[in-house]
């Protein structure tokens, strides 16, 4: 009896339909599923080879089921926080309305203080620019009466005009230098100089007015007479110079000053733009 429960136990040991010698699978792990780079064929050749595929498939299944009852469980709490959220702000319409009614009433007066800021903008704006045309006048002004001036005293110089005797006292003093006689004369470098400076400042305040002024034009005929007055008292001092030079009894340092003076001549009538009246001049015969 004991030799036959014996050969029954090893019969059952070595028994090939018996499967409770088998290892079991291990149940799926939700980790394996969280992976950025989960891959179906991988994982499946991961799995136990013990393990069926309907046992596999009824797995998933299980786990697909209990993701979409979480997913729902999360949904309804989320919308029964949402819905508690509105419950919570009822009754706030009045405070809402409030608070709407503030703004607006502070965007009133944001724009009121915007259309006085604008307003007192556009005065300032014309204001400028009144001034700056009242400053562009002035400076008109001031230079109309410069060349008045400059002109006035520029014909008094050149003897084309009378004056009174303070101008001829202030101005001709300057012209002329008490100590050298040779400067009275209207040929003498000194005075040519000035002459030519006191020009070519004429001329610097022309720029600064407007061409088609009517004073400007109505000025034109005074300022080529002088400019030609200039030019006929450079022509003199040119031939004065040339005649100097023709006499044989100077010294070595004499026609070196004679030469110099005629140099000298010649660049200020190129300083009036006289350059053709200086060669024309040249060229001439006594």
């Amino acid at each position: 009896m004991a030799t036959a429960t014996l050969l029954r136990d090893g019969a059952s040991d070595s028994d090939p339909d018996d499967f409770s010698t088998l290892p079991f699978p291990q149940p799926l792990p939700r980790s394996a599923f969280t992976n950025l780079d989960f891959s179906p064929a991988t994982y499946l050749a991961s799995l136990h080879r013990h393990q069926t595929l309907e046992d596999l498939r009824s797995e998933l299944r299980t786990r697909s089921n209990d993701l979409e009852r979480e997913l729902v469980e999360l949904v309804n709490r989320d919308y029964a926080d949402f819905v508690g959220l509105g419950g919570s702000l009822r009754g706030g319409e009045d405070r809402v309305n409030d608070l709407k009614l503030g703004v607006m009433g502070f965007a009133r007066e944001v724009d009121g203080v915007k259309g006085k800021v604008v307003k007192v903008a556009d005065e300032m704006e014309r204001g400028m620019a009144s001034k700056k045309a009242v400053t562009r006048k002035k400076a008109l002004a001031r230079n109309l009466i410069s060349l008045e001036t400059r002109l006035s005293q520029l014909e008094a110089l050149l003897l084309l005009r009378e004056t009174d005797d303070t101008f001829d006292a202030t101005m001709l003093y300057n012209f002329e230098s008490a100590d050298d006689p040779a400067n009275a004369s209207l040929t003498s470098l000194p005075r040519l100089q000035k002459l030519v400076t006191s020009f070519l400042y004429l001329q610097h305040l022309l720029e600064k007015v407007p061409a088609t002024h009517p004073f400007v034009a109505a000025q034109g005929a005074r300022i080529e007479r002088a400019k030609q007055t200039i030019s006929g008292d450079l022509s003199r001092a040119l031939k004065e110079s040339r005649a100097e030079l023709k006499d044989d009894d100077l010294t070595e340092d004499e026609r070196r000053e004679l030469e110099k003076r005629l140099v000298h001549v010649l660049a200020l009538w190129g300083d009036i733009g006289g350059t053709e009246d200086a060669v024309k001049s040249l060229k001439e015969r006594r």
